[in-house]
């Protein structure tokens, strides 16, 4: 097996996640329901604030708590995190790097072995930064469209003099030049899912070889418009992904289709390290309990979550059946 593998042992089985990869899989035992002790994955939204107003924003400040976490709390919260076994941790915002404590978060989680994953506008990368950054499984960036008014309508900076289409280019470069593992995230709506064929042609000719793209999810700033922002007709990006696939084989593209309901499996931390969801149906965000005073597994309950769906959505069908060890057979009988 890779070095690359991690593994978490539970009652009914085991989770692999592959560094690599960035891939989840599973062996369950015979007759056993894989109910997740603890979150496999979770989103931490470290920080409110942001210098975008995407359109689509799915932790969109407005709705966010305001209170902001002392240096020493998130790091608390980050213990919470490495104490509960999570395994795969996304710092996001808001924008993460607005804080600059991000990167003491970044090397606590690196240093615990949770594969950490950063996903940043760019516009605050520095090379002063890369240090922790590159320790980083991804760094995700978002670029929407290779037209540079169409990307920055999507993404407009609250900047009048911002530029979000070249400084995501110029936040490219950097990475590539620093040697991260690098993603680029694309969110599809009407006004770009025409465009996908022309960013893999790009990316390509980047020497960008892991690239996620995604429908828009009914959340956030997005939940209001949902239906101004969708097309009627989905299926033809899926033919033309198929497609790319085949002209680029060495590229990884993944499609989410975030049309399919599964509310309330992602586990989320909110930017007042307050553990929760958000219910896609209605939109609200739910709070549940605190990392600063108390543990992850406080709030990580069947009736805050859906254990089965989180299960499901991570591991995402790489499962396999195995017989139960000697030890749990003798058990029961």
């Amino acid at each position: 097996m890779s070095t690359h593998v991690r593994t978490r042992r539970e009652s009914w089985g085991t989770i692999f996640y592959d560094n690599t990869l960035d891939e989840f899989s599973a062996e369950v035992h015979e007759g056993c329901t894989p109910t997740p002790e603890s979150p496999i994955g979770v989103g931490w939204l470290v920080t409110a604030p942001c210098n975008l107003k995407c359109i689509h924003c799915y932790g969109n400040v407005e709705d966010l708590p305001s209170e902001r976490l002392t240096t020493a709390q998130q790091l608390k919260v980050a213990d919470e995190v490495i104490r509960a076994g999570v395994m795969r941790q996304i710092l996001s915002g808001g924008e993460p790097l607005m804080r600059r404590d991000t990167l003491q978060v970044i090397d606590k989680l690196t240093d615990n072995g949770v594969a950490t994953i950063l996903g940043t506008n760019g516009t605050f990368l520095s090379s002063q930064a890369m240090k922790s950054v590159r320790r980083c499984t991804r760094v995700e960036i978002s670029l929407d469209s290779m037209d540079e008014r169409v990307n920055n309508e999507i993404r407009p900076s609250r900047n009048v003099k911002g530029n979000t289409y070249q400084e995501t280019l110029r936040a490219i470069s950097l990475c590539q030049d620093a040697g991260v593992s690098l993603r680029i995230l694309t969110c599809l709506n009407r006004y770009n899912h025409t465009e996908v064929a022309a960013l893999a042609q790009f990316l390509y000719e980047r020497g960008i070889r892991d690239w996620a793209v995604s429908w828009t999810l009914s959340a956030g700033r997005a939940h209001h418009i949902y239906g101004e922002l969708m097309p009627e007709d989905t299926t033809q990006v899926e033919d033309i992904v198929e497609q790319l696939r085949l002209k680029y084989p060495d590229m990884q593209i993944r499609l989410s289709d975030r049309t399919v309901n599964y509310s309330r499996y992602y586990c989320l931390i909110w930017p007042n390290g307050t553990l929760g969801t958000e219910e896609i149906l209605t939109g609200k965000k739910l709070f549940f309990s605190s990392l600063v005073t108390g543990s992850l597994r406080d709030g990580w309950k069947p009736e805050n979550y859906d254990l089965d769906a989180h299960f499901r959505k991570w591991i995402a069908g790489r499962v396999k059946t195995v017989e139960q060890p000697q030890e749990l057979r003798s058990r029961v009988a």
